[in-house]
């Protein structure tokens, strides 16, 4: 497969099977930097407040930078781990937690070899917003000008033969990052991380979620 085949997925097989892939991303192909392009420019597609494009996006391919950045990856996973106490963790019960665990420990194991990795911003900071009395409509607002570009880039990365995951360990130290990175921490929110890389294998099956009937309801709220 070239890298710029398809797999020819229907709409609805790409949307089944777009998965957090960690234990499955291949570390040692390379992906081009034409390849990567190819999938945010479709990624840019996607809708954005006001059209404002206030986004920004860093794609890390130096192998010196990755370095650092998987140790700020580690470092902030670390520091969230602490705060589980004795209770340990909270999603513990989650059906298929325990290879979620070992393929978030297979990711941090070999986050430093990673092709590449995309770091996207989003201008202002829902930190700084959360004092304010329409804090929830402005933190709507900005999630909602980014969240769909990178899961229009992951579906773009799928239908290429490629992988990701949603990781947001590093934002516990998120100023360490943009120190790194350079990025204006006053101005930008990062928004995550996110692994690019061939998968090992095309073929992705549908995740277990709770039945639609248990998480849906018509013109009320239901518990």
């Amino acid at each position: 497969m070239t890298e710029s085949t398809l797999l020819h997925l229907s709409n609805d097989e790409l949307l089944r099977t777009t998965r957090a892939v960690r234990k499955r991303l291949d570390y040692e192909r390379p992906v081009s930097r034409q390849l990567i392009e190819e999938c945010l420019q479709l990624a840019l597609q996607a809708p954005n407040g006001g059209n404002l494009n206030s986004w920004r996006w860093i794609i890390i391919d130096d192998p010196d930078v990755l370095r650092q950045v998987a140790e700020i990856y580690n470092g902030g996973l670390d520091d969230f781990i602490a705060t589980f106490g004795d209770a340990g963790y909270a999603g513990a019960h989650v059906p298929g937690a325990e290879r979620i665990e070992t393929s978030t420990q297979h990711l941090r194991d070999n986050f430093h070899r990673l092709p590449a990795v995309l770091l996207p911003l989003i201008s202002g900071r829902t930190d700084q917003a959360s004092g304010h009395p329409g804090a929830v409509f402005w933190q709507a607002g900005m999630w909602g000008s980014i969240i769909q570009a990178v899961w229009s880039f992951m579906l773009a990365l799928r239908a290429r033969g490629l992988g990701s995951a949603w990781t947001t360990g590093h934002l516990w130290r998120e100023q360490a990052m943009a120190d790194l990175l350079s990025i204006p921490y006053d101005r930008y929110t990062q928004v995550g991380l996110f692994p690019i890389a061939y998968t090992l294998g095309t073929d992705f099956k549908p995740a277990h979620r709770e039945p639609l009937e248990k998480v849906m309801s018509w013109n009320t709220f239901e518990d």
